[in-house]
This record gives C-alpha cells, sequence and structure tokens, in this order.
C-alpha cells in the first residue's frame, strides 16, 4: 500500500509539472489535441498507478513524448495559420443580427437549444437581442448583444493579419484588397506584412498594429480617417 501511495504521489506531481509546462490553465483554454493529450496523459498514469508490477518509465516515457508531440503541434500552430485551423478549427459566427446562421450550426454539429442554452448562461433570453453570437474553437460561445434605445449598433473588430499572414476571410468581409493594406502598412513604415504581429480593425473603425518582437514590438493606432480611405 505504501508503494502504491509513493507511485501516486510521484506521477501526481510529474503530471502536474508537464501540464504547467503546455501553459494551460483551465480546461476552457484547451484545444481539440491538447484535450486528446491530456486524456491519453490521464490514462497512462492510472494504468500505472493501478499495476504497481509495471515500472514508472513505462509510463512517465510516453507522457514525455506526449508532451513534446503537443509541444509541437503548438509551436506549428504558431507559425502556420493554415496549420492552425486544420488543428484547431476557426471560430463560427452563428448568429448574426438576431438571424440564425443554420448552415454553420450544421456544420458544429449545433443545435437551437445548445445555442439558448449558452445564450442563457451569458445573460441573454431573446436571439432577437444578440448582434452576434461567436462559436469559438474552444467551445465557449462569445456573445455581443445589441444596444437598448437608439444607441448605435455596435460592430465586430476582426483580425486583419496574424503573425504576418493575411486573414482574408475578415479583409473580404470589410472589402479591403490585400494591395491596399500593404500600401496602408508602407505609409506607416511597416515594409512588409510578415512584421506584423497582428493588424486588427476595431469596432470604431480604426485600426490597431502591433509589430513582432524581432521587429521591435511596436505598437501604432491607425486613425479612423485613414481606415476610410483604404476602406472606399
Amino acid at each position: 500500500m505504501l508503494i502504491l501511495f509513493l507511485r501516486s504521489v510521484l506521477l501526481y506531481l510529474f503530471i502536474l509539472f508537464i501540464l504547467r509546462m503546455t501553459g494551460k490553465r483551465q480546461i476552457a483554454d484547451l484545444q481539440p489535441f491538447d484535450l486528446i493529450i491530456t486524456m491519453a496523459i490521464a490514462d497512462l498514469a492510472s494504468a500505472a498507478i493501478a499495476d504497481t508490477n509495471t515500472p514508472l518509465l513505462y509510463s512517465v516515457i510516453p507522457i514525455l513524448a506526449l508532451y513534446l508531440v503537443q509541444q509541437a503541434v503548438a509551436r506549428l500552430s504558431l507559425k502556420s495559420a493554415a496549420f492552425r485551423t486544420f488543428v484547431c478549427g476557426s471560430p463560427l459566427l452563428l448568429v448574426r443580427d438576431g438571424v440564425l446562421q443554420e448552415g454553420l450550426m450544421r456544420q458544429a454539429n449545433y443545435t437551437v437549444s445548445d445555442l439558448c442554452d449558452h445564450l442563457r448562461a451569458e445573460a441573454v433570453f431573446d436571439l432577437a437581442d444578440v448582434r452576434y453570437a461567436i462559436l469559438e474553437t474552444n467551445g465557449t460561445l462569445s456573445v455581443l448583444q445589441r444596444p437598448p434605445g437608439d444607441l448605435p449598433q455596435p460592430r465586430m473588430s476582426y483580425l486583419l493579419i496574424l503573425d504576418g499572414e493575411f486573414c482574408d476571410t475578415a479583409l473580404g468581409h470589410l472589402n479591403i484588397p490585400r494591395a491596399a493594406l500593404i500600401s496602408l502598412l508602407r505609409r506607416n513604415k511597416v515594409p512588409s506584412p510578415r512584421r506584423v504581429l497582428y493588424l486588427q480593425y476595431q469596432s470604431d473603425g480604426a485600426m490597431h498594429l502591433q509589430l513582432k518582437a524581432r521587429y521591435g514590438g511596436k505598437v501604432r493606432h491607425i486613425a479612423k480617417k485613414e481606415v476610410k480611405e483604404l476602406c472606399s
């Protein structure tokens, strides 16, 4: 019994160390590949704890291998938007201006009941009050409500460049050509989009730009007037 107890404590400390190294703090932070690896680690650990005849290394080595796989996938996801989309998927707009996007809901296997449950959890009880509802890649639902009364309708913010790569879906929605955006960057002393960590079109019509750390990591604000000229 003492050996079983010590094995359990050692494996617990080892798994805690591995999970802390992954950088994830809670289940809501887990992407699908993270969840799969976490479940596999739990299964390997439970097998070693239950069977005292199995050497601990038979669990420690596979757990280390899974950790290395997780780190490799995470790094590839940072470097390639296409790989990140393949592994993690992309956010889905389930509600736009109170209208359900049935095709996207079917794609996500998301029922109207599921949607209403999540909206109620966000204190939204009427679909007509929803400006946007977005299903994030980790399974959470982000909700933007309509403003009360005669206040102007809120607008979404869009990532136009992420890790040096264009977000074509957002560019298409805003009707911004790549060439025009490259010209805008050059006017703001950014010679290439590959230097950009992220460029965001904000809800107020301006843009927020941050360069990658190896290019100085500077943050710049692009005024609404300049952005309006770009979109015209």
